[in-house]
């Protein structure tokens, strides 16, 4: 009994065991969930200018690639395109945006836009940067007067994906749970596609939390 004592003592003595091997990752069984936390500090209020400001776009019929912008998002979310100026002008055409994701993947979305559109289209990917915006040659016609804002959207980007939109528990504003859920998009397998729209009020102050399934496809 005494040589078990002892033997005993001396494991809990132990500051470390070779055979033992301490997992500090993501461990999941085939039928395991695992709800997920992801803080949201200080989202901006959406815009229609934070990338570019009423850009000119195409002054004729050749395509244009934008590599210059004004800022870029405070967190991964979507973006919104905007015309303006004359937008009689505008023709039937395709601007795409390219960027990366909140995993830093290159990524782009196609944004649609009818002829004479004055209103704005809004993106479901989540875009971390931007690092072009190609403007097609037939966007414009005549005297290539229309402009061009692109935004932020309220889209954030989960990182995480989830295998369906109704994965979510809910949500908290500043550390109260939110009333109201969010409106989420899921993608099992593209990340940029997994996003939270909250109820609550982004301005630059508010504080948001997201307890959400996630699938470990994305890590």
């Amino acid at each position: 009994m005494r040589f078990l004592i002892l033997g005993l003592s001396l494991f809990l003595a132990s500051p470390s065991h070779a055979w033992v091997k301490r997992i500090n990752s993501d461990v999941k069984l085939a039928t395991q969930a695992v709800v997920d936390r992801q803080d949201f500090t200080n989202p901006l209020a959406a815009t229609t200018t934070t990338i570019l400001s009423a850009h000119a776009g195409g002054t004729a019929a050749d395509a244009v690639t934008v590599t210059s912008f004004s800022g870029q998002p405070d967190v991964p979310r979507n973006l919104v395109i905007t015309p303006g100026g004359t937008t009689t002008d505008i023709e039937d055409c395709v601007i795409v945006v390219s960027g990366t994701n909140i995993k830093n993947v290159a990524i782009s979305e196609d944004f649609t836009f009818a002829a004479n559109a004055s209103s704005a289209t809004t993106g479901a990917k989540a875009f971390k940067t931007v690092t072009s915006i190609v403007f097609p040659g037939n966007c414009e016609s005549g005297g290539f007067a229309a402009t061009w804002g692109v935004g932020l959207g309220e889209k954030l980007g989960l990182n995480k994906c989830m295998e369906a939109a109704g994965q979510v528990f809910f949500s908290t504003l500043n550390g109260a749970k939110e009333g109201t859920g969010p409106t989420m998009a899921a993608s099992a397998t593209a990340i940029e596609s997994n996003t939270a729209d909250f109820n609550g009020t982004m301005n630059g102050s508010n504080d948001f939390e997201l307890f959400f399934i996630q699938n470990f496809r994305c890590l």
